[in-house]
C-alpha cells in the first residue's frame, strides 16, 4: 500500500499539532519546576540566615 500525498500531508499537519501541543506543555512545566525551585531557593536562604542567627545567639549565650 503506498501512502497518497494527501495522507502524508494529514499525517505531518496532525504530528506538526501534537508536537506543539507537548512544546507548550512542556513550556508550562518548565516554568512551573523554575518557579519551584527559585521558591525554595529563597526559603533555603531564610533558613540558613535563621540557623546563622541561633548559632550566634548560643555563642552569644556562652560567652564564645
Amino acid at each position: 500500500m503506498y501512502a497518497t500525498e494527501k495522507y502524508v500531508r494529514f499525517e505531518v499537519k496532525e504530528l506538526n499539532a501534537q508536537t506543539r501541543e507537548l512544546a507548550n506543555d512542556l513550556t508550562g512545566d518548565i516554568r512551573y519546576l523554575s518557579q519551584q525551585i527559585h521558591d525554595l531557593s529563597e526559603r533555603l536562604q531564610l533558613l540558613e540566615n535563621n540557623l546563622e542567627e541561633i548559632v550566634n545567639e548560643v555563642r552569644n549565650q556562652n560567652g564564645v
